[in-house]
C-alpha cells in the first residue's frame, strides 16, 4: 500500500469509530430511580458513620499515664500529659505508689472544693518505678 492509501484507510477507520460511538443526546430532568436510591444509601451511610463516631467519642474510656503517689486521701496519679494530679478510685489494688502506670477509666466531674478524681476501670500497663514529685 502506498502512503496515500494508508492515510485514506486510517481516515475511514476513525470516522467509522466515531460514528459508532456517538449516541443521541438525551435531556434529563431530575434524577432517575437508581440515582435516587443511591443518594438515599449515601445519606444513610453518612448518618450511620456520624452516629458511630459520636458513640465511640462519648463512651470511649480515657487513658491516663503518670506516676502513682501516696496522697493524703489515698492513691493519686500525677499525669504525664497535663500537670494535673488525680485521686484514683475504683480498681486500684494492683497500683503501687512510686510506679509509672497507664490506667483506663473515666474522669469524674470536679466537685467544689474537691480534688480531681479518676475512676480506674483497668490497669493497662505498669512501666516500673518513676521519679515523680507531688504537685504543689
Amino acid at each position: 500500500m502506498t502512503t496515500r492509501r494508508c492515510g485514506v484507510f486510517a481516515l475511514i477507520a476513525v470516522c467509522a469509530l466515531l460514528l459508532s460511538t456517538t449516541g443521541t443526546a438525551k435531556a434529563q430532568i431530575g434524577v432517575t430511580r437508581t440515582q435516587a436510591s443511591w443518594i438515599g444509601v449515601g445519606i444513610a451511610a453518612i448518618g450511620a458513620g456520624i452516629g458511630i463516631c459520636i458513640y465511640y467519642a462519648a463512651h470511649h474510656a480515657h487513658t491516663l499515664i503518670g506516676c502513682a503517689l501516696s496522697g493524703p486521701n489515698g492513691l493519686e496519679l500525677q499525669s504525664r500529659g497535663d500537670p494535673q494530679t488525680y485521686a484514683l478510685i475504683g480498681e486500684v489494688a494492683d497500683i503501687k505508689p512510686g510506679d509509672r502506670v497507664s490506667v483506663s477509666g473515666k474522669k469524674e466531674k470536679k466537685k467544689v472544693d474537691a480534688s480531681r478524681q479518676f475512676l480506674v476501670e483497668k490497669l493497662n500497663k505498669d512501666y516500673g518505678a518513676c521519679t515523680a514529685h507531688p504537685a504543689t
